[in-house]
């Protein structure tokens, strides 16, 4: 019997932990309107809108403002924002393209963290040879400064 009321006091601690710190894993939904950034493909660095469901990993996507036509792509395919426009399942492009330009969401795009992330990946490709040296040596010496002027870095004092 001792067991089996040490083993309950268990079990209903570890659920009251668990419904005390519930968070949800996922914040950003897939939906109909829901506005994503393609990744991956020959379509990278584009963004369009959800317009339909194909099955659990695909997903109908237009969008007409970046030149990305109507086509399906995969979930690992795209990055889905926090930006979302009201449209119907299976709309019409006309529809969409109306969607975006009401709720200005190219601007809004522009200003969110995945832009600005895309946007710092394209230029540190397109760096040449010797800027990408000129960034690597700045980084460097940047680094030794940080380090010599903190003294309780990592347990140890600087000399």
């Amino acid at each position: 019997k001792q067991w089996y009321q040490r083993r309950v006091a268990i079990t209903a601690g570890i659920t009251n932990n668990l419904s005390r710190c519930h968070k949800m894993l996922y914040q950003r939904k897939i939906e109909i309107g829901r506005v994503c950034y393609v990744r991956l493909g020959e379509n990278a660095g584009k963004t369009g809108v959800v317009v339909d469901l194909v099955d659990q990993k695909h997903l109908l996507i237009d969008g007409p403002d970046s030149g990305l036509a109507r086509s399906v792509f995969r979930l690992n395919q795209i990055a889905i924002t926090d930006l979302k426009v009201k449209i119907p399942r299976g709309c019409k492009t006309k529809v969409v393209r109306a969607a975006l330009a009401k709720d200005d969401i190219p601007a809004k795009f522009l200003k969110s963290g995945l832009s600005k992330k895309s946007e710092a990946q394209q230029a540190k490709a397109a760096l040449g040879d010797f800027a990408r040296f000129k960034l690597r040596v700045s980084k460097t010496a940047h680094n030794k400064k940080e380090k010599s002027t903190d003294p309780g870095r990592n347990g140890h004092s600087a000399l």
